[in-house]
């Protein structure tokens, strides 16, 4: 049962710096990319072009759009994060369903995890070491140094990396997006790039000094090359290892820093394993018995009950997904939104208020509760501040339905166009911000019209980088 789209771009070679061939072409002046030290400002051209492009990837079918899990990304990066030089903290971050393993990070402070790496990645020492790595990236500037030092056989094999982008987004076969990818791999085999993989031990070197300054173990970046190396002696198409060195030289390097002892004892189900459990369960649906795959990747009984609940909930059968859920011993925020999720789609809104309210007495300010429990009595959701897409995605959503609701077409058409143009779709949030406030009462009017400011003011910056309008 193959249901969900398999991403097989070349997003994963040389991630951190393929947007540069789309952005300019192989003999254009190249920017500044360094003129500003707020990572996340407009007048950062480097941020610009990750935003751009990180809309855009927002706006793929391979969308993993399951908000506890982000909350738990989110969580866990704070722990990494004031280790750093970077000037803003805020790092945006998105989950791709694939049945490729890798992770990458964009310009602009943008992360990308696949859900296939989670096959490898069992434990959050593992997966610490991972962000630490990733995170890496983004502080020591890898992007703007490879952007400064690219030639002119680089920017063919980011040409062609971008056009393998380009034709998945466009919905393009599978077959397609892979040969265009393949010659990428082809030009970039032949010319080694060798500064690539000194930028991977950079960070890798970088990385377990965050783990070790964060009071964390290092000894899960050791144990996550251990799993690579293991990994790629019978899966040649392990997208992580693409131009990075070797497992092997990754692994005795990481042997060459003093370890950190810890204490071994067993622990109950973690957070850290209903987060991958939530990447896994969109995993399964790439393959032909889901279930079953299910079963050899999750050992923990409740963890992986909720994992074929939230599977059987994507495949739209709530009420096999209550049934899993029932059998928990224990419940979390991972359970009780998917439980909550699956009594709203079966018309059971009374259950589902008990458990988003139960969530709520215990953290008031749980935004993905305090919206989803507007969205069930569709109400008006409380305004949010906030830095993180998947925020302003469940509350965007919830203005859409709240204003259906009411018949308020104009308001639903704004917060559509705002939904629209997070994922890509420049000319059609315009177009309907423009119809929205058209037909406003003259009271609403100003936030569309500020809405409609905010677009152009996008638009602006991006001609002036010359990045084209999809």
């Amino acid at each position: 049962m193959r249901l969900f789209l398999n991403v097989t771009t070349g997003l994963t070679i040389f991630a951190f710096v393929f947007t540069s061939a789309l952005a300019t072409s192989a003999l254009s002046a190249i920017p500044d990319l360094e003129a500003n030290k707020d990572e996340r400002s407009l007048s950062n051209p480097s941020y610009v072009l990750g935003q751009h492009w990180f809309r855009q990837l927002n706006g793929s079918r391979a969308l993993i759009d399951f908000p506890p899990a982000y909350d738990y990304l989110k969580d866990t990066l704070s722990k990494i994060l004031p280790q750093t030089n970077l000037y803003n903290k805020t790092v945006e971050m998105t989950f791709l369903n694939s049945s490729q393993s890798n992770a990458f990070v964009i310009p602009g402070n943008h992360m990308f995890i696949y859900s296939d790496i989670m096959e490898i990645i069992t434990n959050e020492d593992m997966f610490l070491g991972l962000l630490s790595h990733e995170v890496a990236h983004l502080d020591l500037r890898h992007y703007e140094r490879q952007k400064k030092y690219a030639n002119e056989e680089l920017q063919k094999t980011l040409a062609l990396i971008g056009a393998g982008i380009a034709a998945a987004l466009a919905g393009a076969d599978g077959d397609a997006t892979t040969a265009l990818w393949l010659g990428g791999i082809a030009n970039q085999a032949e010319n080694k790039l060798t500064y690539s993989r000194t930028q991977e031990q950079e960070a890798d070197r970088r990385g377990r000094q965050y783990l070790i300054e964060a009071d964390l173990s290092p000894e899960g970046m050791t144990e996550l090359f251990q799993a690579f190396f293991k990994q790629a002696l019978g899966r040649p198409k392990l997208e992580f290892l693409s131009t990075h060195p070797s497992p092997d030289s990754r692994l005795s390097d990481s042997f060459s820093v003093e370890s950190k002892e810890t204490i071994l004892s067993y622990k109950a189900p973690t957070d850290f394993e209903y987060f991958r459990a939530s990447l896994l369960a969109y995993r399964a649906g790439l393959e032909e018995q889901p279930y079953s795959y299910l079963n050899q990747k999750i050992q923990n009984e409740d963890v992986k009950n909720f994992a074929k609940g939230l599977f059987s909930y994507l495949i739209h059968s709530p009420e096999r997904s209550l049934n899993f859920l029932e059998k928990l011993e224990k419940h979390n925020q991972f359970t009780d939104y998917l439980q909550a999720l699956s009594f709203i789609a079966t018309n059971q809104n009374e259950n589902s208020l008990q458990i988003i309210d139960k969530q709520l007495d215990i953290a008031p300010k749980n935004i993905i509760f305090s919206i989803l429990k507007a969205e069930v009595n569709q109400s008006l959701p409380q305004k949010i501040l906030s830095d993180y897409l998947y925020e302003e995605r469940i509350f965007w959503r919830a203005n859409i339905q709240y204003y259906k609701s009411i018949n308020n077409i104009p308001m639903a058409l704004h917060y559509r166009s705002l939904l629209d143009f997070s994922q890509g779709k420049d000319k059609t949030a315009r177009y309907l911000n423009e119809r929205a406030e058209n037909d406003a009462l003259d009271s609403e009017k100003e936030v569309i019209r500020e809405t409609g400011v905010f677009f152009k003011k996008i638009r602006d910056v991006e001609r002036q980088e010359d990045i084209d309008e999809k």
